[in-house]
């Protein structure tokens, strides 16, 4: 699991799939345990989680606090959890050219800058390259690179 703070919202990555069916609240409770154990952060107040989830890395989770002065919560927490199937895309530089991963990808360039998407079955060893040599892509900003990157053959 990998945890970032970006100003307003938590970010969790998690290279590893989870159930998504049934208790979904009591997984994103127990979520906060383990962040507000490790991390010593406080949660309370009403949440809007987005779950992103590709089939080749796994889930990428957005709790983002909103700030609602008509509430008040004591230790309590209320979510809004909104599940998004996408396909992740990494943005790599030019010095990472490995023919054997780069055959099981599309590549996509957008401003100078080469982004991959994973089309065929890869092993944990080859995504393990591509995640040490790429930026994660998902959300709003994968979908600008969606709408004006143009497919290239590298």
């Amino acid at each position: 699991m990998k945890f970032i703070i970006d100003n307003d919202k938590y970010i969790v990555f998690l290279k590893e799939k989870i159930n998504l069916e049934g208790k979904l609240e009591k997984y994103f409770k127990g979520l906060f345990t383990k962040l507000k154990n490790k991390y010593n952060l406080e949660f309370n107040g009403y949440y809007n989680i987005n779950v992103y989830t590709d089939k080749h890395y796994g889930v990428i989770i957005e709790i983002i606090k909103n700030e609602m002065d008509y509430y008040t919560y004591f230790n309590q927490i209320d979510m809004e959890i909104n599940i998004i199937k996408t396909d992740f895309y990494y943005e790599i530089d030019y010095n990472f050219l490995n023919k054997k991963i780069l055959n099981k990808c599309a590549c996509y360039k957008y401003n100078d800058k080469i982004y991959l998407k994973i089309i065929k079955e890869i092993t944990p060893f080859e995504l393990s390259n591509i995640l040490e040599y790429s930026n994660i892509l998902y959300g709003e900003e994968l979908e600008k690179i969606i709408k004006y990157s143009k497919k290239v053959i590298v």
